[in-house]
């Protein structure tokens, strides 16, 4: 047994995330108490299914049903591997995310639709199994065809295919499934999409909102704000993006502050190489996975190496999901409700010479997307494998310092940050 979790530590390590390398001595001090705290109820595993958009299960069964029609299978297999397994459908979301240049925190969104409809469906079809089996392959392949297509139109002929694939592959097993059942099981997972397609259609992740530079925190850009209105977009579990209100970052012209220009002068001045592929690696911007698709990645290979069923697998995917959609917004939320400077604006009154590892992101500094995001995964991860406890919280650690070495972010939005993702964790495991 200790063989089997140093041969899954190493391969998480190496295929999955962050290097361990050794960052500047940054000290990341307790984050201030929040205004107000999460709920404090008791817990629970992110490995246990629960329906998180769908409401009624019952009226979903009943559409898949009047759905269904006398189908026209395939007369022969279709070439190669069909995607038959949630991961296998992540792992097409996230080659897609870096293909189409996705923005982090849309992806972040885009992880938690298709996990979440993946989620709802695999539930929903358990229940309908227990009077009619039900074909996995068929039912998740229903739930992903809706959503991958909304999310990426431009792609719906790869996406058909498939779905085409994976909606008749039974048909070839050994014991194949019916053409009837398989209808049935695609109709039910389709349904779910729908609705989820239908929720994300109404999130306001499509508005627009304009913001006076500089803010009152001091922050400016050159460039376009990125998604200020992200803070108002429909959360999952959280009641809403501003529920958890950060306390404000310290006064210019504090000696707190003072203090968090120290550290970050002193850390700039003992920059590495091994710092700047520490900073590199979880910069992880447009054209990448992103640092959502990063966690998702090693929550793939963590729960395959876990020997889970496909159930918790599922629906450990849509706690991430959610965990990681929330933390975002609610992050996006306290950047421009405090619209704080970035470091590189200070350095350049220090030292005009000076230029981050890193191009500085164009919205606010306070706290570290990155740091939240990390945090909140972490916190999930750990939730749900507590004997690798220590290796996700040092790729949360890795992820927050990785900001500070690549010169974007001051140590107090890596700290509050971090808190941040906790506390919205708390939410999503005890709501």
């Amino acid at each position: 047994m200790r063989l089997v979790n140093l041969l899954l530590l190493l391969v998480m390590l190496t295929a999955c995330s962050a290097p361990l390398t050794n960052a500047p001595a940054l000290p990341l001090p307790g984050a201030t108490p929040m205004h107000d705290r999460p709920p404090q109820g008791k817990l629970t595993s992110p490995l246990i299914p629960r329906l998180w958009l769908v409401t009624d299960p019952s009226a979903v069964l009943l559409t898949a049903r009047a759905n269904s029609v006398s189908p026209e299978p395939p007369t022969e297999p279709f070439r190669g591997l069909a995607v038959t397994s949630s991961a296998e459908w992540l792992k097409k979301l996230l080659a897609l995310i870096a293909q189409d240049g996705v923005t982090p925190n849309r992806a972040a969104r885009e992880l938690m639709l298709v996990s979440v409809a993946l989620n709802d469906a695999m539930i929903i079809g358990q229940e309908a199994g227990t009077v009619e089996p039900v074909d996995q392959p068929a039912l998740l392949a229903g739930a992903a065809w809706s959503v991958l297509r909304y999310l990426h139109p431009q792609h719906s002929d790869l996406i058909d295919q498939y779905v085409q694939e994976a909606r008749w592959q039974s048909l070839w097993l050994r014991d194949p499934a019916s053409p009837e059942r398989l209808e049935y099981s695609f109709q039910i997972g389709r349904v779910v999409g729908d609705e989820i397609v239908a929720w994300a259609k109404q999130d306001g992740s499509d508005a627009f909102v304009e913001v006076l530079l500089p803010m009152t925190g001091g922050w400016q850009t050159d460039k376009l704000p990125l998604d200020p209105h992200w803070g108002a977009v429909k959360t999952v579990a959280l009641p809403a993006g501003d529920t958890i209100i950060l306390p404000p970052p310290p006064a210019w012209d504090s000696d707190q502050m003072e203090e968090e220009r120290k550290v970050f002068y002193s850390a700039q001045q003992a920059i590495t190489d091994k710092h700047r592929e520490l900073a590199w690696h979880w910069h992880a911007d447009i054209g990448t996975v992103t640092p959502a698709g990063i966690w998702f990645k090693t929550a793939i290979t963590t729960a395959l190496l876990s020997n889970l069923d496909q159930m918790q697998i599922t629906s450990l995917f849509a706690h991430l999901g959610v965990a990681m959609h929330d933390t975002t917004v609610a992050c996006w939320n306290n950047k421009y409700r405090y619209g704080f400077i970035r470091p590189e604006q200070w350095m350049a009154t220090l030292d005009p010479s000076w230029q981050p590892e890193l191009p500085t992101p164009p919205h606010p500094s306070y706290p570290s997307g990155h740091a939240s995001v990390s945090s909140a995964a972490a916190s999930i991860l750990i939730a749900a494998f507590p004997q690798h406890r220590e290796v996700f919280a040092q790729f949360a650690d890795d992820a927050t310092r990785s900001r500070i070495v690549g010169g974007v972010h001051w140590v107090i939005d890596g700290s509050q940050g971090m808190a941040l993702g906790r506390d919205v964790v708390n939410y999503v495991l005890t709501r």
